[in-house]
């Protein structure tokens, strides 16, 4: 058994992963990819080391060509980005999530949705379809629109979207086109939903832009006015559950 060293024990520490079983979970190019973007000047030794770990076999044993291998699928990986502190996550699904409210309130279909650019919202929206009789209006497209004015550009390489549910096709479709870096979903959306649940569009490695997807966060939390809508029944705050 290939015993993990002290060096890459501590680096995995560092992006929340404490045991073999998670880094099987995760994958050792992920891995990697986390562990590059919170330490630039880490080199590819550690990726040879986590794949030698995940596959027990000797760090001396890798040839060449093997090495040259893990690089070029390394390089074919979308970016990572470590993972945002998950206070700052359950704060601003929760803003995201008071925005569905006032959709539900409005008896639209209750998804809302916050962009954060410096740890500060930029953009924000709920679904406005039926107000605005525009099928356009879903919240992300709205948060999107408003983080674009808001910064005089069409690009928002360095902006994350919190949104209460998975994002649907059109939404994947502009999150991809404004270069949004990061999207947190509270719940996915089985019917429709486009990160895990009917398609994966972000995980398309021959498009130009690629943008890290990280949920569900908590399916009941995030979910449930979507289900309250949906069966006709009053719902309470779940900020308050």
């Amino acid at each position: 058994m290939i015993r993990i060293t002290n060096y890459l024990e501590k680096k995995l520490q560092e992006i929340g992963i404490y045991n073999l079983k998670e880094l099987d979970e995760i994958g050792f190019i992920q891995a990697f990819s986390l562990i590059k973007n919170k330490f630039p000047s880490v080199t590819f030794n550690l990726l040879y080391e986590l794949f030698c770990l995940l596959n027990n076999i000797s760090f001396s044993d890798l040839t060449k060509e093997m090495k040259q291998k893990l690089i070029i699928e390394y390089k074919k990986q979308p970016p990572q980005y470590a993972m945002p502190d998950s206070i700052l996550i359950e704060k601003y699904l929760n803003c995201a999530l008071e925005l569905a409210m006032i959709a539900y309130e409005e008896q639209e279909i209750p998804i809302g949705a916050v962009i954060v650019y410096n740890n500060q919202i930029i953009g924000q929206g709920y679904n406005q379809t039926r107000q605005y009789n525009d099928i356009l209006a879903h919240a992300e497209i709205q948060a999107i629109r408003k983080a674009q004015e808001y910064l005089g550009n069409f690009r928002l390489n360095q902006c994350d979207l919190f949104v209460t549910v998975e994002p649907c096709v059109m939404c994947s479709g502009a999150i991809i086109n404004s270069r949004i870096k990061r999207v947190v979903f509270g719940a996915n959306e089985p019917k429709t939903g486009a990160c895990i649940s009917q398609y994966k569009i972000f995980e398309n490695k021959a498009v130009n832009s690629h943008c890290q997807q990280i949920g569900p966060i908590n399916q009941h939390k995030y979910g449930q006015l979507m289900q309250d809508f949906f069966r006709g029944k009053k719902s309470t705050n779940p900020l308050n559950t």
